[in-house]
C-alpha cells in the first residue's frame, strides 16, 4: 500500500535537532533527549494559546497561557513568555503549524522573544551598569543560577506538523493522562513530545483500544494518505501495525522508560512477540517489583517475560542509563542489537573484545569484570574511530572542496572505505572466526560477528535522519491548508479588497491567502489606477495565474480573455498525478468543463454589473446623500 509506505515516512522521521546541533554530525554527537517547549495556537477566539515545558523524558514541566484578548507584542505578556523560556532554558520551541496563519506569525515574534531571554540568561553573570550587588544577586537567584552552568544556552524556534499531537489533544487518551487540562495545552505538551520522538507519538496513537477491542482505529483520524479511506480497514489497520512493527524494531526500545512513562508504553507492543496486552502486563511486573531493569538477563530471571517472548523481543529492548539507575554499572552490550547469545551463552562478542586487545583470559574471580572492562575498552576505541574518521574525511574534502563538507549527511557505513578502518576489531580476521565456528560444528555465524562488529562502532545507533525543517510545498500546505490540487494556475476564486496601491490591488482571499491583482490585470482596457476599477472591501471575482508558495501569497487577474480560458489549457502542476488516457475519460472532462464554462460566463455577466464603468460607479471619496421622508 501508498498509505503503509506514508506511515513508514512518518515513522522513521527523527527527533528534532536544534540548531545548536546543526554543525554535528549525528553519529558523533547524538540528538539524546533534550527539553523541549511546545506551542499551540488557538484558532478560536474563546480559547487560549499554550506553551508547555516537558522534560527530557516528556513530562510536563511548566506552562503558560495567552488570552485570546491578548497579543504577544504586548509588553506584559513579552515579559511573561522571557521569563517563562528563562525558566525552562529549551533546546528549541516548536509550534504547530494547525494555527496557520497565526502560527506563522508567532513563530516570528517569538523568534525574536528568544534572542532576548538567550541574551539575559547567556549574560547573567554580568553585572549591569545601573545594577547594585544585592540586585545583581538578587537576579542570579530569580534565574536559578548555578555556580556549575557554564555552557551558553542556545534556543531556536520551528514550526512542525501536529497533526498527530492534535489527535492527541482531543482524544480519550489525554482525558486519562491529564483529565483537567485544556485542549490546547494537551496539544502543546503532544506538540513538543512530537518533536523528542514522533514514532513514540505514534505507537501511543495505536495503543488504545475501541469499544469493540480493535487497536488502532485512532490511525483512521490521520490523513496519511488521500484514498485511505476508500480502503477495507482491516487490511488498512494490518498493514499500519507491520509499518510501526518494522519501525520499531529498526529503532528499539528503552525498557525502563517505557515502562515508566505511559506516553513512552505504546513502542513496546510494537516489539517483536509482544503486543499491547503483553506490555502493558511487563508494565504491571515492572510496578509490582520496584526499581529499574538493571540488565538484560533480568527481564528472564526475574520473570518479566516468559522464555519464548524474551528470546522473540530482548534485542530490541534496550538497558540505557536513566535517573532510577544511579551508579549502576551497565552491560556495555545491553544498549546495542546484539542478541543476549553472542555475548551471555556463546561468548562471542566478549571473545572478539578480548582477542582485539590481544589479552589472555583469566579464570579467577574477577573474570566478569575483566570481560566488562575488555568491552568498554574496545568500544571506546571504536568510538574514537569514528570520530578521527570523520575529521580525517572532512579535512580531506575541505582541502580539495573548501567549506562545503556535509557534515549532516556523513555516514560512516556508507562514506567510509573497509580499508580506512583502523580501530582494534578491524584487525581481526572475522571471516576465519566464522569458518572456525562453522567447522566445530556450532553453526553459521557470519552475520552475527558482522553485527557485533558494527554494534561495537555505532551501538544502537539511530536510522532515522533529523525532523527536517519544513519548507516548501509542505509548509504552505499546513499553513495555508491549500495544495497544487486546491489552488493552481487556472482557478478561479472569489476574495474581497483590502488595498488599493499604485501598482494593483491586494485582496484577502478565503483561508486569509493574501493576493494580488497587477495593475494591468484589472481590467482588459488600459488601467491607470486601481480605484477606477474597485474599491476598497469591494468583493472580486479573479483567476489564478501565479502561486508564490514560498510568500503565501498568488497573483491574479479580472480580465476577460484570463477568465474565459479553459481549466485544460493552464499549466498542470508537476506534484499532480499525469492524465491517464487509458483510465481518464475525456469526453466526461469536456462536459464538466462546458458545464463550468456556462457557469463562468454567468459569474462574468454578474462581474460586470457589479464593477460597472466610470461613468456610472461612483466617484471615490465622495459620500452619495438620499432625501429622507418627513414623519408627517
Amino acid at each position: 500500500f501508498d498509505a503503509g509506505a506514508n506511515l513508514r515516512e512518518m515513522a522513521m522521521e527523527g527527533p528534532y535537532r536544534p540548531t545548536a546541533l546543526i554543525g554535528e554530525n549525528r553519529f558523533i554527537y547524538p540528538t539524546d533527549d533534550l527539553p523541549m517547549v511546545g506551542v499551540c495556537c488557538s484558532t478560536d477566539n474563546r480559547e487560549a494559546t499554550y506553551l508547555a515545558s516537558v522534560t527530557r523524558r516528556g513530562q510536563l514541566n511548566d506552562h503558560l497561557a495567552i488570552a485570546s484578548g491578548q497579543r504577544i507584542d504586548d509588553h506584559k505578556v513579552r515579559k511573561k513568555v522571557i521569563d517563562f523560556l528563562i525558566k525552562a532554558r529549551p533546546a528549541a520551541v516548536l509550534i504547530g503549524t494547525s494555527g496557520g496563519f497565526s502560527s506563522r506569525f508567532l513563530s516570528r515574534r517569538l523568534g525574536e522573544l528568544i534572542v532576548k531571554a538567550t541574551e539575559k540568561w547567556n549574560n547573567r553573570e554580568i553585572q549591569g551598569v545601573d545594577e547594585d550587588d544585592e540586585e545583581f544577586e538578587s537576579r542570579r537567584m530569580e534565574y536559578g543560577y548555578n555556580d556549575d552552568e557554564y555552557e551558553q544556552w542556545k534556543c531556536n524556534v520551528e514550526l512542525i506538523d501536529d497533526s498527530v499531537p492534535q489527535l492527541f489533544g482531543r482524544s480519550v487518551r489525554s482525558k486519562k493522562e491529564f483529565p483537567e487540562k485544556e485542549v490546547n495545552l494537551k496539544c502543546a505538551i503532544a506538540i513538543a513530545r512530537q518533536g523528542k520522538d514522533p514514532l513514540s507519538e505514534l505507537t501511543y496513537a495505536w495503543n488504545v483500544a475501541s469499544d469493540v477491542g480493535i487497536f488502532g482505529t485512532e490511525m483512521f483520524y490521520l490523513n496519511i494518505h488521500p484514498l485511505q479511506r476508500l480502503l477495507p480497514k482491516n487490511r488498512l489497520l494490518r498493514q499500519y501495525e507491520r509499518v510501526l512493527c518494522e519501525a520499531v524494531a529498526d529503532v528499539g526500545v528503552d525498557i525502563n522508560c517505557a515502562c515508566s512513562y505511559d506516553h513512552l508504553l505504546g513502542s513496546l507492543s510494537f516489539v517483536s512477540g509482544m503486543g499491547p496486552r503483553k506490555a502493558a502486563n511487563l508494565k504491571q511486573n515492572f510496578a509490582r517489583l520496584g526499581g529499574a531493569i538493571a540488565k538484560r538477563i533480568d527481564i528472564l530471571k526475574k520473570r518479566y517475560l516468559g522464555p519464548v517472548v524474551y528470546n522473540n523481543a530482548v534485542a530490541f529492548l534496550r538497558i540505557r542509563e536513566i535517573e532510577q539507575l544511579p551508579n549502576q554499572d551497565l552491560h556495555p552490550l545491553d544498549n546495542t542489537r546484539l542478541h543476549p547469545d553472542v555475548y551471555h551463552r556463546q561468548v562471542w562478542a566478549v571473545k572478539i573484545a578480548i582477542d582485539a586487545l590481544e589479552r589472555v583470559e583469566n579464570n579467577n574471580k574477577d573474570e566478569e569484570n575483566f570481560k566488562m572492562e575488555s568491552l568498554k575498552i574496545v568500544m571506546e576505541n571504536s568510538k574514537e574511530e569514528v570520530e578521527r574518521l570523520f575529521n580525517a574525511t572532512k579535512m580531506e574534502w575541505e582541502q580539495h572542496y573548501g567549506p562545503t563538507f556535509n557534515v549532516a549527511g556523513w555516514d560512516p557505513r556508507n562514506n567510509v572505505p573497509s580499508h580506512m578502518w583502523k580501530d582494534k576489531v578491524e584487525e581481526l580476521d572475522l571471516d576465519a572466526f566464522a569458518r572456525m565456528i562453522e567447522n566445530s560444528g556450532q553453526g553459521k555465524w557470519d552475520s552475527h560477528l558482522q553485527m557485533i562488529k558494527w554494534e561495537f562502532r555505532l551501538p544502537y545507533e539511530d536510522p532515522r535522519k533529523p525532523m527536517a525543517p519544513l519548507n516548501g510545498d509542505k509548509l504552505f500546505r499546513l499553513i495555508a491548508g491549500e495544495s497544487d490540487s486546491t489552488l493552481r494556475k487556472g482557478i478561479i476564486r472569489t476574495g474581497k479588497v483590502i488595498k488599493n496601491g499604485e501598482y494593483g490591488s491586494r485582496v484577502k482571499l478565503e483561508g486569509d491567502i493574501s493576493a494580488f491583482i497587477p495593475l494591468r490585470y484589472l481590467a482588459d482596457k488600459h488601467v491607470v489606477s486601481s480605484d477606477e476599477i474597485v474599491n476598497v472591501g469591494q468583493v472580486v471575482t479573479a483567476v489564478i495565474t501565479e502561486v508564490k508558495k514560498e510568500h503565501f501569497t498568488v497573483d491574479m487577474s479580472m480580465r476577460m480573455e484570463d477568465i474565459k480560458k479553459l481549466p485544460s489549457t493552464w499549466e498542470r502542476p508537476l506534484s499532480l498525478l499525469p492524465l491517464d488516457e487509458d483510465y481518464f475519460d475525456m469526453g466526461a472532462a469536456q462536459r464538466i468543463e462546458q458545464e463550468k464554462q456556462a457557469k463562468r460566463d454567468a459569474l462574468i455577466d454578474r462581474q460586470n454589473e457589479n464593477v460597472g464603468t466610470p461613468s456610472t460607479r461612483p466617484k471615490p471619496g465622495r459620500q452619495q446623500r438620499r432625501a429622507c421622508a418627513h414623519p408627517a
